[in-house]
């Protein structure tokens, strides 16, 4: 009853044994003759057919949350045994968003492959929601990512680096000429002059009538930045909403609305004049960005020296 959970599952996933059948590039009449064939192993039936979409019995209930379980101690065993298997290799995956896979991690993994030249480093680049996925699931060893709160007991963290965010106004628009004393250039933060404390911090409440570019819901920028105006005392009004920081800093650029921006951004990209960047005046405005890692399956030795590189890399960094 066992060998053909995997045509069960597919037809209780889909909720039709024809898109189940496309799926698994199977005919229906045959998909639904393998399915009888379980039911009368079972000698009860998995699926209501009667119903539209079709629906799980409750014996099909039970089915289902026992190969689902079966399915995830098979996934844990791949993933142990391709972690086993990248260790002999010197191998380590690393998940992290486009920013970090563009503009940071290229540079480091490069340096790093000079001290260990046997080590190799994999990327996948992924939005936040998909690369914790990718991490339970064992496809990446490492995340790198914004902390976020009530992460899954399985995971461990350690900070890796902190960050500020930013506004990033045009600077076409009229607002900038009311907040002479607050706004702040390109060379300001990139070469990290804006954290002195003579450059105050604006109140975010003087952009409410402007136009907003935010990212999509699921990033955790989407979440400070809607936490920001609300502690401000309004409702942003929203231009585009975006996929990738980088995207909505270049809309930006081009006059068509204010973003929020990480300040370390500045260091890897062309100087401008087409931006002013002010501090905000809110805790949302700060956040670790942390390395995540799980707890139930300890790091390869490549893996921790990937992290303790890391770690070294922004010593350097800040000292």
């Amino acid at each position: 009853m066992l060998k053909n959970m995997d045509y069960v599952h597919a037809v209780y996933v889909h909720k039709s044994f024809s898109k189940a059948a496309e799926k698994l590039y199977i005919s229906q009449p045959a998909l639904s003759a393998t399915i009888k064939r379980v039911e009368e192993e079972i000698g009860l039936p998995i699926f209501d057919r009667s119903s539209n979409p079709i629906q799980l019995t409750q014996a099909g209930k039970y089915y289902i949350e026992s190969i689902e379980s079966i399915m995830n101690i098979e996934n844990k065993m791949r993933s142990y045994f391709n972690r086993l298997l990248d260790n002999n290799r010197g191998t380590i995956n690393v998940g992290a968003a486009s920013f970090y896979c563009t503009y940071i991690l290229p540079t480091i993994i490069q340096e790093f492959k000079v001290e260990y030249p046997d080590y190799t480093v994999n990327l996948l680049e992924a939005n936040a929601d998909e690369l914790m996925k990718c991490l339970h699931s064992g496809i990446v060893d490492i995340v790198i990512d914004v902390e976020k709160k009530g992460i899954p007991r399985a995971f461990d963290s350690l900070i890796w680096s902190k960050e500020n965010l930013l506004l990033a106004v045009p600077s076409s628009y009229d607002i900038n000429n009311q907040l002479k004393k607050y706004r702040l250039t390109f060379d300001d933060i990139a070469s990290g002059n804006y954290l002195n404390k003579k450059h105050p911090k604006v109140d975010v409440r003087m952009f409410k009538n402007e136009n907003f570019l935010l990212l999509k819901q699921g990033n955790d920028m989407y979440e400070r930045s809607l936490n920001i105006c609300k502690n401000a005392d309004f409702t942003p009004k929203v231009t585009i909403y975006l996929d990738q920081m980088l995207t909505a800093y270049n809309i930006a650029r081009k006059g068509k609305g204010i973003a929020f921006v990480r300040a370390g951004v500045t260091r890897y990209l062309e100087t401008t004049n087409e931006l002013y960047f002010y501090k905000i005046n809110d805790e949302n405005a700060y956040q670790n960005i942390m390395l995540y890692y799980k707890k139930t399956d300890p790091l390869s030795t490549v893996g921790m020296d990937f992290i303790t590189f890391l770690n070294n890399k922004e010593h350097d960094k800040t000292s």
